[in-house]
């Protein structure tokens, strides 16, 4: 048991890095291009500059996703890899779309950055286009495998060969609303971040021209990111409501609260995440709400409400990691939440019943990769890996 806890965590432990970075990008790669767009259009030297730290910050939270979505896969490969040998085989067609879309999109960002005042505006704005775009699809492919994990929809066997049809796949219940919720939360917390640092960046500066681009900025992202807050309650009740096909997942969220289906058994009661998700989001409410009220009673925010709205981007990002430990956590210790349902078992054929069932706990990791010596010597890299990232992160805003 004590080796299992050890695999979960450096999975979790690199997922939720992986994640924090990766929702501030797909913010960013959609936002970055328009206010780039917007100041190439009014000529507006001060967005310009403004969207191109932007650009600079998104280029190296995207660098550091991708170096924790290597350490996830490393770590998933090693202690887990009979699981990913057959998920890998199974849903092979979302996770290739999210492959060619982070292919995409490694080029649209190097294209994008490298173009910046070179190349014209036409072709500048085409590139950014496609960053936006691929930015959003992405998690399209991720969701539809994570929709999977929760009920594996379109699952089919040949004799005792697993096969996807994708099409039935992506009319999971639980994929549109999760993959909605993502995009309008990462959009969401990406407005919080570029409105908070525009606020705190009209009060570091004296140049009363870049002021009042800080001030528009902030006008502008404040209510939308209100719009997003709201939309997100939406898709979260959406959601919410689509795991009850699986209750053993819905239970263990909800059943503290009195909220059950199925045989109301509650096997890993993990509300306590949920509401320190939803303690989180209602700050975020709070924060935004006061900022709206300030712009339009005072005409701006005060400093420490300038301070306070950055906080709330910083209180985005964390929500949206809780969200997702919430969502795996709550089918602990199974990577297939559905695999408890019945109707499920009894589609699969018994003879594939055992090796699947241990394929898909997550109690039963790799014993080698759990060796002393191999972590001892993971748990220094990682050590070394987190040092690094936060000492290139300090160096990065204290340049900047």
């Amino acid at each position: 048991m004590v080796s299992a806890q050890i695999a979960v965590f450096w999975l979790a432990y690199v997922f939720g890095m992986h994640i924090a970075m990766v929702n501030i990008g797909i913010g960013l790669g959609v936002l970055v291009p328009y206010l780039k767009y917007r100041a190439s259009r009014n000529g507006d030297k001060n967005l310009l500059g403004f969207s191109y730290q932007l650009m600079r910050f998104y280029a190296a939270t995207y660098g550091v996703a991708g170096v924790f979505a290597t350490a996830f896969t490393v770590f998933l490969l090693s202690f887990y890899p009979q699981f990913l040998g057959i998920a890998g085989n199974i849903t092979l067609v979302p996770f290739g779309l999210s492959i060619l879309m982070i292919v995409v999109h490694f080029f649209s960002i190097a294209t994008y950055y490298y173009g910046w005042d070179r190349w014209s505006e036409t072709i500048h704005n085409t590139i950014g286009f496609l960053l936006a775009i691929s930015a959003l699809l992405i998690p399209f492919g991720f969701r539809a495998v994570f929709a999977f994990l929760n009920y594996p929809k379109g699952l089919y066997f040949t004799g005792v060969t697993p096969h996807l049809k994708v099409t039935e796949a992506l009319a999971n219940p639980t994929f549109a609303p999760l993959y909605l919720k993502s995009i309008v939360a990462a959009l969401t917390t990406g407005l919080l971040i570029v409105g908070g640092y525009a606020a705190v960046s009209y009060y570091r500066s004296t140049d009363p021209e870049y002021k009042k681009t800080m001030k528009q900025i902030v006008e502008r992202s404040v209510p939308w990111s209100l719009v997003g807050l709201g939309l997100m309650f939406v898709l979260g009740l959406w959601y919410a409501l689509s795991l009850r096909i699986v209750p053993y997942k819905f239970n263990n969220v909800f059943g503290a609260f009195g909220w059950k289906v199925g045989d109301g058994t509650v096997a890993v009661n993990v509300a306590w995440i949920f509401v320190i998700k939803m303690i989180l989001y209602v700050s975020q409410i709070y924060i935004a709400y006061t900022a709206y009220k300030a712009l339009k009673t005072e005409g701006f925010l005060n400093e420490n409400q300038a301070k306070n709205l950055l906080l709330a981007g910083v209180l985005a990002v964390l929500t949206i990691v809780l969200g997702e430990y919430l969502n795996a956590f709550s089918q602990y210790p199974y990577f297939i939440a559905g695999a408890t349902v019945p109707a499920v078992i009894k589609s699969i054929p018994p003879q594939v019943l055992p090796q699947l069932a241990a394929a898909i706990n997550l109690e039963n990791p790799n014993a080698l990769a759990l060796e002393g010596a191999v972590q001892a010597i993971t748990t220094a890299f990682m050590i070394f890996l987190t040092a690094s990232v936060i000492y290139f992160f300090y160096v990065f805003f204290k340049k900047e």
